[in-house]
């Protein structure tokens, strides 16, 4: 039985030094992908679950200042699980564009609606071999994250991974536009797989939006 533990708590240490080489990798990424739009800076977004929230009554204003309480959600404390990078908005050919890209670390739990899947048990989620990672380029103007039926940012996201098309193209009689595209994150696994990825977005927006997003 100690053996046993002592195994499972190697796992747990690989795990977070994995998720460490994981993240700074995605973040490598996410500048790659903004240095090649006009947007010169970036706000985050926890998606899936809450952020950890400060308290005001805590002991010391400096000191153990978060919120936290017995019944929790795991997800709470992993903010890469899925992660919106929110690159603001920019003035591109006289109309003022958003752009984010967001990050989905795991779709188990969105891939897994038909057997009602409880978000935080993740024996209900879809197979880790079954499931996706991807990274989901948005942008839009004077519309966000949304379709025909959803206008409400997270019930898009939900609706958007748990089907299986990849892009969603927004467009409404005055011509307000939100356009959404998700790739593999298998995709980004070279500067020039990333490359292609950029151009492939940029000139879905340039089809639908008249849009050139990115720099030359």
């Amino acid at each position: 039985m100690s053996k046993e533990l002592d195994n499972a708590f190697t796992d747990v240490r690989n795990a977070f030094r994995l998720l460490a080489r994981y993240q700074s990798r995605v973040l490598d990424i996410i500048n790659y992908i903004r240095e090649h739009t006009p947007y010169t800076d970036m706000w985050g977004v926890k998606r899936y679950s809450d952020i950890i929230h400060t308290r005001r009554d805590c002991p010391d204003r400096d000191y153990a200042n978060l919120s936290v309480w017995k019944d929790m959600w795991s997800w709470d404390f992993m903010y890469n699980y899925m992660f919106e990078f929110y690159f603001g908005q920019a003035k591109i050919e006289r109309k003022t564009i958003e752009m984010s890209v967001i990050q989905v670390s795991d779709d188990g739990f969105y891939r897994s609606m038909a057997n009602n899947p409880s978000p935080t048990d993740i024996s209900t989620f879809l197979p880790a071999n079954e499931s996706n990672s991807y990274l989901i380029f948005t942008a839009g103007w004077n519309a966000w994250l949304r379709d025909e039926v959803e206008d409400n940012y997270e019930a898009f996201l939900h609706k958007f991974l748990a089907q299986s098309k990849d892009v969603c193209v927004y467009k409404n009689e005055k011509g307000h536009w939100s356009i959404t595209k998700r790739y593999p994150m298998q995709r980004f696994a070279s500067q020039k797989e990333a490359d292609q990825v950029i151009s492939d977005f940029g000139k879905l927006v340039k089809d639908h939006a008249g849009i050139n997003l990115f720099n030359n």
